[in-house]
């Protein structure tokens, strides 16, 4: 999860240095910190996320494959990682990918009202 509104993903590396098309994106987990969390707790202590947060939802999430010039496009306070990948060896063949970071995650209080995290 990060502190940004928005993550957009883009990878940049041809389809066909990915060994496995099935892999090599990103695994984004239907799961969010919960609102009393502050930013170091939910992105150092992966033990609690894990057995707290992930575990419980089975470890539900989507998982986006790796294709060049696709763009992924979520809501950061989902907890997400990178997806196992295998690709070609070579420098024109590593995995490379941008992202982008939008605005300002909102954090809502037990009144619902938010405020920046």
């Amino acid at each position: 999860a990060g502190k940004a509104a928005v993550n957009v993903n883009l990878w940049l590396t041809p389809d066909e240095a990915n060994l496995d098309p099935n892999s090599g994106g990103l695994v984004v987990f239907t799961a969010k910190p919960p609102a009393d969390w502050d930013f170091a707790r939910f992105n150092t202590d992966t033990e609690e996320v894990h057995e707290l947060l992930l575990k419980p939802t089975n470890y539900a999430n989507v998982t986006v494959p790796h294709r060049q010039n696709r763009a992924v496009l979520f809501d950061s306070a989902l907890f997400h990682q990178t997806d196992e990948y295998s690709f070609k060896k070579g420098y024109e063949n590593r995995r490379i990918n941008l992202t982008f970071l939008y605005g300002e995650m909102q954090k809502q209080d037990a009144a619902g009202q938010s405020s920046e995290l």
